[in-house]
C-alpha cells in the first residue's frame, strides 16, 4: 500500500524528473521484436564480421591509474573484456593467446578524489568556462578519456546515461584546437576554413545541445550545427565563412556534401554520439558515406601524406555487435574506456524507479495525478510510444496547462522554442516520444530505450524518479527490464485522494510564496467579501483546490488497477484457501446484492492466505465508527477472517492544516 508519508521527502526534491513510460505493445509482437528483428540485425553484423581483419589489439584503460601519468604507461591489469557472460572465458583464453593485455575500468570512489582541474591539460579559458558553469571538477568519464583522446588515440566510451559524456569528448577537441590555434597551425579568422572536427548524432535536438556545450566551453571557436527541417540557406553561409567544429544529423551532413558546400579534408576528429544508434540500421551506410568521404577528401588533398584523424564514438550502451562493427571505424590499437563494466545497474544510480499497474482505459485519467504526486515542482518528461498518443495526452484536463508536445512531426522551429521554454521554467511537462530520449520511434518496448528514456532524469548528479505505467499482461516486460538493466522497480498503487492533496496543496504553498506583496492590496476587497462569506478556511480551500486543477472533486480509485469509483479491499484468513472462489461464495451466500460488477480483479495473496479484489464504491461504505457496509449489509470480522479497506487519511484535517500554515505565511508578507 502507498503510504503518501513515506515518500513525502524524496518527491518534494528540487529538480526532480518524472519518466512516464507508456508501454502499448501486445505480449506476441514483443516477442516476435526480441527473437526476429534483434537476431536478423545480430546475424547480419555477424555475417559482416567475418570479412573484417582479426588482428590487432584493444586495449582498454583503467580509471584508477590517471593520478600517475608515467606509471599509466607501464602499469597493466588482466582483467576481462565487457562481453557476455557466456563468451568471457573464450575471448580471454583468446586474448591471452594474442598476448593482448585488457584492462577494465570500473567506476569507484577512489576516482572521484583524483578528478581536480589541474591533473589535466587544460587551459585558464577553459577552467573559467567550467567554473562559470558550476563545473568545479571532472565526472569520471571525462577524466577517464581526457588524455587518450589528447594523445591521439581512437576511442570506444561506454558510461552512464547523464554522467558528462558530451563535455568527455569536448574538453580534449577543445584544448587540441585551442592549443592548434596558439601554435598558429590554423588561423580562426580564415574566412572559408573547412572544420577540423565533425560530431554525428542520431536526433536534431541532441545536435543542438552538442553544439551548445561547445560553444559554452569554447565561445572563441566557431561552431556550426546543421540538421533537417530548417533552411539551408543559413548553414551555406556558415560553411562558406569557415567553421572549426561542425555538429548536425547523418542526413543533412550527406545532403552538403552531395551539394558541394562541406569539405572534410582537414577533419582532425570524427566523434558519433550515441554510437550504438549511429552504426545501426538506418544510419550505418550514411556513416559508412561520410567516412569513405572523409578519407577521399584528405586522400584528393594529401596525396601521398596517408588519412590521419582521431575516431571517438560515445554511448551509454554498447551491445555485442557495436563491438564487433567498431572495428571497421576505429584503429586497430584504439582503446575502450568502460565505466559500467559488469555492475548489473546499467541506469543511473540517482534514478529511483517505481512500477504503477494500470488498465489502458484509465491511464490518461491517472497520469495528471502520477505527475503531480512524484513531479513535485521539478521537470517533468512524458515518453509516449506513439506520436498521436502524445498529442491526444496533451489535451488532459489536468496537463494541458503546463504542457507542451514535442515529436517528428513538430516543426523544428517550434520544437526549439518548446525545448528553450522547458528548459527556463515555463512550463513543467514535455510530452513526447523518443525524440527526447535518443530521436528514435522504437516500435517494441526493449531495454536499450528504457536506459535512454530513465537516462533523461537525474542528470549530473541530481536526483530523478522514473515511473513506468504498464498493463498487468505487460508485467514480464518489467521483469525482463529488471534482469537486464539491474534495476528495481518499486511496485506502488496509483495516487490517492491523500497523495495527490498533500502534493497539489505544497506545490500552492510555494506559489502563493512567489506572490509579489506590491499586488495583495488590489485583491484585498475581493478577499474580504470571501472571507466574509465563506470564512478564511473554506475561501482559501476553494482557492487551494481550483489552483491545484481538483476544483471538480477527487474521485477513489482503485489501488490494482487505478479504476476510478472503485476501492481496493483486503480479506485475511487464518489458514491458505485454494481460490478466489472462497471469497466470491462468501459474498454469493451473505451479500447477493454484489453483483459481478460490483466487485472485480479478484488476485490472491503470495501467501495463500488472502484475496484482493476492487469493489464499486457505491456498494461500499464506512461508517463513522469504522463499521464497513457492502450492498446496505455491515461485515463483521471473525476470528479466522477479516476485511480491511486500504487506509483513508481524515482529507477534511490535512486541508485545514495546510491552510493553517498558509494563512501564516501571507501574514508574513
Amino acid at each position: 500500500m502507498l503510504d503518501a508519508k513515506q515518500f513525502g521527502t524524496f518527491y518534494s526534491l528540487e529538480e526532480v524528473y518524472v519518466i512516464l513510460k507508456t508501454l502499448q505493445i501486445k505480449v506476441t509482437e514483443a516477442s516476435s521484436y526480441y527473437q526476429g528483428s534483434n537476431n536478423d540485425k545480430r546475424k547480419k553484423v555477424d555475417e559482416e564480421e567475418q570479412n573484417l581483419d582479426t588482428e590487432g589489439s584493444e586495449k582498454s584503460i583503467s580509471s584508477d591509474s590517471r593520478n600517475d601519468k608515467k606509471s599509466k604507461r607501464r602499469k597493466t591489469e588482466k582483467n576481462s573484456l565487457e562481453m557476455d557472460e557466456n563468451d568471457t572465458d573464450v575471448i580471454m583464453n583468446d586474448l591471452k593467446k594474442k598476448k593482448i593485455e585488457v584492462v577494465e575500468v570500473t567506476e569507484t570512489d577512489e576516482i572521484l578524489e583524483n578528478l581536480k582541474f589541474t591533473s589535466y591539460r587544460l587551459t585558464q579559458s577553459t577552467l573559467d568556462a567550467l567554473k562559470n558553469r558550476g563545473i568545479l571538477s571532472l565526472f569520471p568519464i571525462q577524466a577517464s578519456t581526457f588524455d587518450l583522446i589528447y594523445d591521439g588515440k581512437d576511442v570506444l566510451a561506454r558510461a552512464k546515461t547523464g554522467t558528462g559524456k558530451t563535455l568527455a569528448f569536448a574538453l580534449p577537441i577543445i584544448e587540441i584546437l585551442l592549443k592548434h590555434k596558439q601554435d598558429k597551425k590554423f588561423s580562426s579568422f580564415k574566412r572559408g576554413r573547412l572544420p577540423k572536427v565533425i560530431v554525428m548524432t542520431p536526433t536534431r535536438d541532441l545536435a543542438k545541445q552538442i553544439s551548445t556545450e561547445f560553444e559554452s566551453i569554447a565561445p572563441s571557436l566557431k561552431i556550426l550545427c546543421i540538421y533537417g527541417g530548417v533552411a539551408y540557406d543559413l548553414q551555406n553561409q556558415g560553411l562558406r565563412e569557415g567553421i572549426d567544429i561542425l555538429v548536425g544529423t547523418p542526413g543533412r551532413v550527406l545532403d552538403h556534401i552531395d551539394r558541394g558546400n562541406l569539405k572534410l579534408s582537414e577533419v582532425n576528429f570524427i566523434v558519433l554520439d550515441e554510437a550504438d544508434q549511429m552504426l545501426d540500421i538506418g544510419f550505418s551506410e550514411a556513416m559508412e558515406t561520410v567516412l569513405q568521404t572523409v578519407k577521399q577528401h584528405k586522400e584528393e588533398q594529401q596525396q601521398d601524406k596517408g588519412v590521419d584523424y582521431q575516431t571517438l564514438l560515445f554511448s551509454a550502451t554498447v551491445p555485442d555487435w557495436v563491438r564487433k562493427t567498431v572495428k571497421k571505424y576505429l584503429k586497430a590499437d584504439y582503446v575502450n574506456v568502460d565505466l559500467i563494466g559488469k555492475e548489473e545497474t546499467k541506469t543511473n544510480e540517482n534514478i529511483r524507479h517505481y512500477g504503477i499497474r494500470s488498465a489502458w482505459s484509465t491511464r490518461k485519467d491517472i497520469i495528471g495525478d502520477v505527475v503531480t504526486c512524484y513531479g513535485g515542482s521539478g521537470s517533468c518528461v512524458i515518453f509516449c510510444n506513439t506520436k498521436n498518443d502524445a498529442n491526444e495526452l496533451a489535451l488532459n484536463d489536468k496537463l494541458k496547462q503546463d504542457a507542451q508536445v514535442l515529436h517528428g512531426d513538430i516543426a523544428q522551429s517550434q520544437r526549439e522554442i518548446t525545448m528553450k521554454g522547458f528548459r527556463e521554467g515555463k512550463f513543467k511537462c514535455i510530452i513526447c516520444t523518443d525524440v527526447l530520449a535518443r530521436g528514435i520511434d522504437i516500435p517494441q518496448v526493449d531495454v536499450e530505450s528504457y536506459v535512454h528514456r530513465a537516462g533523461r532524469t537525474a542528470r549530473a548528479g541530481r536526483l530523478g524518479t522514473a515511473v513506468t505505467l504498464f498493463k498487468p499482461q505487460e508485467e514480464y516486460l518489467l521483469s525482463n527490464i529488471q534482469r537486464r538493466a539491474g534495476v528495481t522497480f518499486h511496485m506502488v498503487g496509483p495516487p490517492q485522494p491523500q497523495d495527490i492533496i498533500a502534493a497539489t496543496a505544497n506545490d500552492a504553498v510555494k506559489n502563493l510564496e512567489s506572490v509579489e506583496s506590491s499586488v495583495l492590496p488590489y485583491f484585498n476587497e475581493t478577499a474580504k467579501e470571501l472571507i466574509n462569506s465563506q470564512g478564511a478556511i473554506e475561501a482559501l480551500s476553494a482557492a487551494l483546490a481550483y489552483m491545484s486543477g481538483y476544483a471538480g472533486g477527487i474521485k477513489k480509485r482503485s489501488l490494482m488497477s487505478a479504476m476510478e469509483g472503485y476501492t481496493t479491499i483486503l480479506f485475511k484468513f487464518s489458514f491458505p484457501i485454494r481460490h478466489t472462489s472462497y471469497v466470491r461464495s462468501i459474498f454469493k451466500k451473505n451479500f447477493s446484492d454484489l453483483s459481478e460488477d460490483s466487485v472485480k480483479g479478484y488476485k490472491m495473496t503470495k501467501d495463500m492466505q488472502g484475496v484482493v479484489c476492487d469493489i464499486d464504491n457505491n456498494k461500499l461504505e464506512i461508517g463513522n465508527d469504522g463499521q464497513l457496509i457492502l450492498a446496505g449489509r455491515p461485515w463483521y470480522n471473525t476470528p479466522t477472517t477479516t476485511l480491511e479497506v486500504e487506509i483513508i487519511i481524515n482529507l477534511e484535517g490535512m486541508v485545514e492544516a495546510i491552510v493553517e500554515d498558509i494563512m501564516e505565511d501571507i501574514h508574513k508578507l
